[in-house]
């Protein structure tokens, strides 16, 4: 909804109406709280609303008078006061440190060569990048691989930046994290040790393609309480198409091997990731395909233009154009169809979500989550590459000009103040859209801005809207869950008030 200059202020809409899967829904912009409406009181909202934004000027007391005038009840407009965001987003800055998430990408070794892969095979696609890593290259054999000493540090760092949190998240990234097995073992016995002397607990997270990861491999890091996430894009030609070894021949056999030989016990842990694409974006087969091999924590989420340049080769991995965008919004309608079917079959929860990126906002919503500082990167995690450089996130991996230290220097306290004033102006840029208050700038990842627009600050707006389609989305399954099985929802979602990735499963 566009905002409207009304005297020295922005006009922000009050009301976020919904009309998806047949159901009228409004959400307090103030609150984030949201109504059951009937269609007759969506269009006088809708028409008061339209009032608002047309004054010169505006209040309170105008609100109620157009309100009137459109016979809504004040109970009904009380529900949905005027827009805190100015404050919101002053509250949304910070240059505290507290690190809780780590992200080692302890290789950059890959067997695999995935359509929309941004690391490019650990080149990367940043110039500086590839020059400096030729370099390091010639003078050393083993620069792809994180070394143990390397990890170490970066967990000290981790435990020493974490201020008073006492639950942190390591995660595995690469490359394919399995062919350095050694460092992620080690890395995982050291963090064991330090939380035996310190007040303090490690969670695991590992991202796979499976090619490696046999059942005994499963079990040993299961064991070590390792959360597993195995990227599988659906059935064997859409996965063999986006996934292929790097001689071209499809890797789904090789996964599907591992997977078929895997305790039952141990498929229920497991995590399978899609990534849809435009090649093939049913989002309801891909789900189907993954519960039939046996997952039932299934994670679904688009590829993002975003984090290196997009060769023209590679551009048909992604939605880039507002065709593909419309399909892709078409197929998450679909989607939240499905789930609301799989939560009232009992057959879907939060816990069996894993970090699914749809599921968490309802769950947001649902508990009126605070994402307080929108997103994470820099602010409570930080990545560190295979030879030590430290970044926001593994989104701006070997763009020097956001490397914030290394590991045996430690963070450069300079650069990490001035990243964060330079994205905290993403809070100004923000904080005359409606839906500040519900997604405190989530909805358009830093890396994205920066790929399109050159400043991480500045919002992308086709990420916008596509934020904007998917909350609509999860107001409305929370209303027909609301309805259907209203005593059941706790249980549904599951409290996790801080938002963090991966879930206490055991």
């Amino acid at each position: 909804m566009a905002n409207r200059e009304c005297g020295e202020k922005k006009f922000i809409s009050p009301v976020f109406l919904v009309n998806r899967l047949g159901r009228y829904v409004g959400v307090s912009t103030a609150t984030g709280d949201f109504y059951s409406l009937t269609k007759e009181t969506h269009h006088a909202l809708k028409r008061w609303d339209k009032k608002l934004s047309h004054c010169a000027n505006y209040s309170s007391r105008l609100a109620a008078e157009l309100a009137a005038l459109q016979k809504i009840p004040p109970e009904i407009t009380r529900l949905f006061p005027l827009s805190l965001n100015g404050r919101l987003a002053e509250n949304n800055k910070t240059e505290r440190l507290s690190i809780t998430d780590l992200t080692l990408n302890i290789t950059s070794e890959c067997n695999l060569r995935c359509i929309y892969c941004w690391n490019d095979y650990g080149r990367y696609s940043n110039k500086s990048f590839k020059k400096k890593f030729k370099r390091r290259k010639e003078a050393s054999l083993n620069n792809r691989n994180m070394s143990a000493d390397i990890a170490y540090r970066a967990i000290d760092l981790l435990i020493e930046m974490r201020g008073s949190d006492k639950d942190l998240v390591v995660d595995f990234y690469g490359g394919e994290p399995l062919m350095n097995l050694d460092t992620l073992i080690a890395a995982v016995d050291y963090c064991r040790e330090k939380q035996a002397k310190q007040n303090i607990n490690f969670h695991f997270l590992l991202a796979t393609n499976g090619t490696l990861l046999t059942p005994s491999l499963a079990q040993k890091l299961l064991d070590k309480r390792v959360q597993i996430a195995v990227s599988i894009d659906g059935p064997r030609f859409v996965h063999d198409h986006n996934r292929p070894f790097a001689d071209r021949r499809g890797s789904y056999d090789a996964l599907v091997h591992n997977l078929r030989h895997m305790p039952e016990g141990t498929m229920k842990r497991l995590v399978g990731r899609v990534t849809v694409t435009p090649f093939f974006p049913d989002m309801v087969k891909l789900y189907k395909s993954l519960k039939n091999l046996g997952f039932e924590r299934i994670e679904i989420f688009e590829s993002e233009d975003a984090c290196h340049k997009i060769t023209p080769d590679r551009e048909s991995g992604f939605f880039t154009t507002d065709k593909k965008l419309g399909i892709l919004r078409a197929e998450y309608e679909k989607l939240a169809k499905l789930y609301i079917n799989e939560v009232i079959s009992g057959f879907l929860d939060y816990k069996k979500t894993f970090f699914n990126r749809f599921f968490k906002l309802m769950q947001r919503l649902y508990y009126h989550h605070q994402v307080t500082g929108g997103c994470p990167a820099a602010r409570v995690q930080l990545a560190v590459t295979a030879d030590g450089g430290i970044y926001p996130c593994t989104a701006f991996l070997g763009i020097k000009e956001f490397e914030l230290g290394n590991t045996a220097q430690g963070l450069n306290s300079n650069k990490y103040k001035s990243f964060i004033k330079a994205v905290n102006r993403r809070f100004d840029n923000c904080r005359d859209c409606s839906l500040f208050s519900l997604c405190r700038t989530t909805g358009s990842c830093l890396n994205t801005n920066y790929y399109f627009n050159g400043d991480p600050a500045l919002a992308y707006e086709k990420s916008c809207q596509l934020f904007r389609e998917k909350l609509a989305l999860a107001v409305a399954c929370l209303d027909i869950l609301s309805e259907k099985m209203p005593e059941k929802l706790e249980g549904i979602f599951g409290f996790d008030p801080a938002g963090r990735r991966g879930n206490k499963l055991y």
